[in-house]
């Protein structure tokens, strides 16, 4: 009985889970024989149209990825900081931080953008691009400007902003809140055609070739070049000489006990410089608070206190005694009176803004012999 149990599971045959490991691996390799006879070629090429696809979408994507990476983008026009109105002697330096550092890397001021923008229609293909400006824009004064803020602005010379604008040749230093300024596309003059006046009368008069003025496009000149009495012309490069202003004398007597100057000056007023000296402005300006206390640079007598309807507003000139004299404007008040004598140091007025400024500074000036000298050259 039990040698046919034993015959009987001997003839038996094994499981799957018998049977020896090669054997598996066997029938593993005859499965995938046959799935291999049914791929035919489309199913291959497919299959390799498919991978292509993949890795060409792969490697688009990390070309975008770098090209947006290490190119800078520009601000919006809102976030654009407008130019420093002067040397920040007072501010304070704000330490940069790593994520400050990572954000200035990709957000970066953009050029000046008074420019034309010309119709994508018109183009074959690609962006809009842009011409340069040909026109005369006119611009309003602000709060606190300078010249030179609002010539940097639109990237031109304080110099341009004074031949471009009738009103500031007789009295550059002064602008007012809401004047009306007007601004040319090109560094240079803008000139107003009298009765009489050539081309060729003009370009001497600005000292620049007559090409420059007839082929500006901004003058819309044909072949026959005839100018109209009244007719706007920019001049590309044009220069105007200097011509100095009268300077303030004191009619009086001078004082026989006044002081005597020390030859040596000294600051006017403690503040920061909003405006310093140039073709444009031969004086400094320094802002501080209303009511700062200002103070004679060197020691003399009072020449002047008076209000100067021309854009000085309260000012007060001090005569030196050596050639020399100091002049004090935008005072809000006087401490002093016409030919007072008067120490270094010693308070003469206050700041304020009265006539022409557009915000809170003192007009400093030095003067000698009728000529504005550079008070930074006096000053220690």
């Amino acid at each position: 009985m039990s040698s046919s149990w034993a015959r009987a599971a001997a003839a038996k045959p094994a499981s799957s889970e018998t049977l020896p490991s090669q054997n598996r691996t066997s029938n593993l390799v005859l499965r995938l024989g046959d799935a291999a006879r049914h791929v035919t070629r489309a199913d291959l090429a497919a299959l390799a149209a498919r991978w292509a696809t993949h890795l060409a979408i792969g490697a688009l994507l990390i070309v975008a990825l770098w090209v947006f990476g290490a190119s800078e983008l520009p601000l919006p026009d809102a976030e654009r900081a407008l130019p420093e109105q002067g040397p920040a002697t007072g501010s304070r330096a704000i330490p940069e931080t790593p994520s400050s550092v990572a954000q200035r890397r990709y957000l970066t001021l953009s050029a000046v953008p008074y420019t034309v923008r010309v119709l994508r229609d018109s183009l074959p293909m690609g962006e809009p691009k842009q011409r340069a400006r040909t026109s005369v824009l006119e611009y309003e004064v602000r709060e606190g400007e300078t010249l030179l803020v609002i010539a940097a602005r639109f990237g031109l010379k304080g110099s341009t902003l004074i031949w471009a604008n009738d009103k500031l040749a007789d009295n550059p230093d002064f602008l007012h809140i809401g004047q009306k300024l007007n601004i040319l596309p090109v560094d240079g003059a803008y000139h107003t055609v009298a009765a009489g006046e050539t081309v060729e009368s003009i370009a001497k008069q600005y000292k620049v070739d007559p090409v420059a003025i007839t082929g500006y496009a901004g003058n819309g000149l044909g072949a026959s070049q005839a100018l109209q009495v009244g007719q706007k012309l920019i001049i590309p490069g044009g220069t105007k000489p200097y011509v100095a202003r009268n300077v303030f004398s004191f009619s009086g007597q001078v004082p026989t006990a006044s002081k005597k100057g020390t030859g040596s000056f000294a600051w006017p007023m403690s503040g920061s410089i909003s405006q310093g000296y140039w073709q444009g402005h031969r004086a400094i300006d320094i802002a501080a608070p209303l009511g700062t206390s200002v103070v004679a640079s060197d020691a003399g007598y009072v020449a002047v206190t008076q209000w100067h309807n021309q854009g000085y507003g309260r000012m007060v000139i001090i005569d030196h005694g050596n050639g020399y004299q100091t002049l004090y404007a935008h005072l809000n008040s006087y401490s002093v009176e016409a030919g007072q004598s008067v120490a270094r140091g010693q308070v003469i007025g206050h700041c304020g803004r009265t006539g022409n400024a557009t915000g809170t500074h003192l007009h400093f000036e030095v003067i000698k012999g009728g000529a504005r000298l550079n008070p930074l050259s006096f000053l220690p």
